[in-house]
C-alpha cells in the first residue's frame, strides 16, 4: 500500500510541478518503420511559461499501450537541429495509468519565459505485426503498425507534425487524420495545433515490409580468461524469424531461381569487439564456411563485422541454432587495481 502511494505521489508531484509551466511549442516527430523495430525521433521545442524561476527537467511520456515495449530511450540538447550535449534520462514509472514516464534533465536550467530544443529518441519492439500472419513462399510480407496521430505528452502542444517512413511505397491502407499526405514511402501527418495533454487518436498503417524480422530467443556466452595473454569467448545463439509464417511447402528450386522468398533471411551481420581474432562460426553439423569477416582499421576502434549465412534461408516461424567464437587480448580487458578485474561492455547486436 505504501509503495502504491509512493508511485501516486511521484506522478502527482511531476504533474503539479511542471504541467502548468512547460509547453511543447513545436514538435517534429519522425516514426521509422523500415525494419521490425519502431524508431521514433522527437525534436521538441520546450517553453517555460512561468513568470519566475527555472525548471531543471522535462517529463517525456509514452502511451500506456507502448510503455512496456521500450528497448531504448535517449536524449540530446539541440542547437539549429544539430545534436549537442547528451542529456540524462531517468525512468520514473512504466505502470502509470498515463503511460511510461521518463525524466529528461536539461543541460542547464530553463529560465522563465525562455525556450530550448531537445531531441528524444525511442526504440520500441513487438509493435510491427505481420498481417496476414501466414504467407506462401511467393508472397510479399505485409505488416501493420498502430500508434498515435498526436504527440503523447504530459504538456499541451501548440504545433506538431509527424513523418512516417515506411520500408516501401506499397501501402494497403493508412489512417487519414486531416491534413495527411503521402509521397513515395513517406506519410506526413499535420501540422496539428493546440493538442491537449495525453490526447490520443489511433494511427494505423498497413504496408509491405520484407526486412529481416529476427529475434534472439536465447544467448549463452562463455568467457574463458587465461592470464597467459588470451580471453576466449564463445556465444551460442538460438534465433528465430518472427515475421509472417511460411504457409505450404518450401521449394528450393523456386528459391534458387529467385522466385519468391522476399521476406526470408539469407544472411545477417553481428558485431564483435575491434580486437577480435581467430573467429569461427559453426552449428551442430560442423563449421560453416559461408561467412564473411570485415576487419576495420584497429586505430579507429571500430567493431569487427561478421556476416553470417545459415545453411538454409530463414522463413517466418523458422529457427536456427549456431555458435560464434573468437579470441581477445588480455591486456585490453584485465586491469589490476589491487585485485584483477575484467572490464567488458556486454552487448550483442544483430543487423
Amino acid at each position: 500500500m505504501r509503495f502504491l502511494c509512493l508511485i501516486f505521489a511521484i506522478v502527482s508531484a511531476i504533474q503539479a510541478d511542471s504541467n502548468a509551466d512547460l509547453v511543447n511549442a513545436k514538435v517534429e516527430r519522425t516514426i521509422d518503420l523500415t525494419s521490425h523495430l519502431v524508431s521514433i525521433t522527437n525534436l521538441i521545442t520546450v517553453e517555460n511559461k512561468a513568470a519566475t524561476g527555472s525548471l531543471k527537467s522535462y517529463t517525456y511520456t509514452i502511451e500506456p499501450a507502448h510503455a512496456k515495449n521500450v528497448a531504448f530511450i535517449g536524449a540530446h540538447s539541440v542547437e539549429g537541429k544539430k545534436q549537442k550535449a547528451k542529456l540524462n534520462v531517468v525512468e520514473v514509472s512504466k505502470d502509470s495509468d498515463k503511460g511510461g514516464l521518463y525524466r529528461v534533465d536539461f543541460a542547464e536550467g530553463l529560465a522563465a519565459g525562455q525556450s530550448t530544443q531537445i531531441q528524444v529518441e525511442v526504440v520500441l519492439f513487438s509493435l510491427v505485426s505481420p498481417f496476414p500472419e501466414e504467407i506462401s513462399q511467393n508472397e510479399k510480407q505485409l505488416v501493420v503498425f498502430k500508434g498515435n496521430h498526436y504527440f503523447y505528452s504530459l504538456y499541451p502542444t501548440k504545433s506538431q507534425t509527424t513523418s512516417v517512413n515506411l520500408a516501401s511505397d506499397l501501402t494497403e491502407s493508412y489512417s487519414q487524420l486531416k491534413p495527411t499526405s503521402k509521397s513515395d514511402s513517406t506519410i506526413t501527418y499535420g501540422p496539428y495545433e493546440n493538442i491537449k495533454p495525453f490526447e490520443q487518436s489511433e494511427l494505423s498503417v498497413h504496408f509491405e515490409n520484407n526486412s529481416p524480422f529476427l529475434a534472439v530467443t536465447n544467448l549463452h556466452r562463455t568467457i574463458e580468461v587465461s592470464l597467459w595473454g588470451n580471453i576466449a569467448v564463445e556465444e551460442t545463439i538460438d534465433m528465430s524469424h518472427t515475421g509472417a509464417k511460411l504457409k505450404g511447402s518450401f521449394s528450393r528450386f523456386d528459391y534458387m531461381r529467385r522466385q519468391g522468398g522476399q521476406s526470408s533471411v539469407k544472411s545477417f551481420k553481428t558485431l564483435l569487439p575491434s580486437s577480435a581474432a581467430d573467429v569461427y562460426y559453426r552449428d551442430e553439423i560442423g563449421n560453416i564456411s559461408t561467412s564473411n569477416l570485415r576487419v576495420p582499421s584497429k586505430s579507429k576502434g571500430e567493431p569487427v563485422e561478421l556476416e553470417l549465412k545459415p545453411r538454409f534461408p530463414l522463413f517466418g516461424g523458422w529457427k536456427t541454432h549456431y555458435t560464434v567464437g573468437y579470441n581477445l587480448p588480455v591486456y585490453q580487458y584485465i586491469h589490476n587495481s589491487g585485485n584483477l578485474s575484467l572490464n567488458w561492455d556486454i552487448y550483442f547486436k544483430i543487423n
